[in-house]
């Protein structure tokens, strides 16, 4: 699934005193440090003639995005993107955690970012000993793997290589979305900060697509469909936690809610596999053979419950995404706490 790429990483937490688990954070460093002095100068990598053109070309259409966005949408103007580091695995591991018996995220404290409702390791086997751990606390769980992640302009992300493999709709799409984690970032509010760069994310994809290859055009029509697949996934989210919720609200034993929960996760897949001619594009594919658990299922609300409300704000600015993206800025600079509350209900 694309939208498991889209993240931003609790990071540099490790340089502050008072850190909770100094051991995590300087693992973070490490690595983090590994890939800042690892990554090479873009025009060189542009150089090298072992690069298939192909390749090259996404290098490429990468830099314009991050041009569209700073100069047409607004965002932060930073130095990410003009280097490049060669992986071969995912780069990230993300751990989401959930209580059994009701939809209720485990979170962690960073300092920076506040609280966040997943934890990111650069190593798998850090992030299966965090699985384990919070198994035998109870929990439910859920490991997704990131090939791409903002530091929230704190440092220069790099160009990963595996974002090469990507068609131009996602690869414009993640750029903008994690040029928008730069720009605006509410602290304490993981949510809202992934659906705010999921809808800038695609919602920016489809307007730069449209300008560079034209309305009609294969590229473009692939971003629009992108997009309303991921409009049609969201009903089918909010829609599955609603009836867990109603069902975990019940009068009954946490015992009985554990056992319980079963026929429902089934029913929701079913309802999920009733969906599968609605989607156009393969971005879904399979998941209806995923294992679910109130995990999971919070995982991926956190990308897409209630995109509307963006819709809705789109609409009322004139279909002006760099309106939108001053919208939010000027909420982040405020300060003020109701209109955040105002805009999440």
């Amino acid at each position: 699934m694309r939208r498991s790429l889209k993240l931003f990483l609790p990071l540099l937490c490790f340089l502050l005193t008072g850190c909770g688990n100094l051991f995590y954070f300087s693992k973070l460093g490490w690595h983090q440090s590994f890939i800042t002095f690892q990554s090479v100068p873009v025009q060189e990598v542009l150089r090298d003639e072992a690069l298939e053109d192909e390749e090259k070309k996404k290098i490429r259409i990468i830099q314009e995005v991050k041009r569209y966005g700073e100069e047409r949408l607004g965002l932060r103007r930073t130095g990410s993107y003009t280097k490049f580091f060669e992986v071969k695995r995912p780069v990230l591991h993300i751990i989401t955690a959930s209580e059994k018996d009701r939809l209720h995220l485990h979170h962690w404290n960073f300092p920076i970012i506040g609280r966040a409702t997943y934890k990111s390791f650069f190593t798998k086997e850090g992030a299966l000993k965090e699985k384990t751990f919070l198994e035998r606390k109870g929990y439910d769980t859920y490991l997704q793997q990131a090939a791409a992640y903002s530091t929230l302009g704190w440092l220069k992300d790099p160009i990963f290589s595996t974002m090469l493999k990507w068609d131009e709709p996602t690869l414009s799409n993640i750029i903008l979305h994690e040029m928008a984690h730069a720009t605006v970032y509410f602290k304490g509010e993981t949510d809202l900060n992934e659906q705010l760069a999921t809808f800038i994310g695609n919602q920016g994809a489809i307007h730069f697509l449209t300008e560079k290859y034209g309305p009609g055009s294969k590229e473009a029509a692939l971003a629009i469909d992108y997009q309303g697949d991921d409009l049609l996934f969201s009903k089918w989210v909010d829609q599955a936690y609603k009836r867990l919720s109603e069902f975990y609200d019940q009068p009954i034993s946490r015992e009985e809610k554990v056992r319980g929960r079963e026929e429902i996760f089934q029913s929701i897949q079913e309802k999920f596999k009733e969906m599968h001619d609605q989607f156009k594009t393969d971005c879904y594919k399979g998941f209806e053979r995923k294992k679910m658990n109130n995990a999971a299922l919070m995982a991926y609300r956190r990308y897409f419950h209630r995109p509307d409300r963006f819709e809705a704000l789109y609409e009322r600015l004139g279909r002006d995404l760099r309106k939108v993206v001053e919208f939010f800025k000027e909420m982040k600079a405020s300060g003020d706490k109701r209109i955040l509350k105002s805009f999440l209900e």
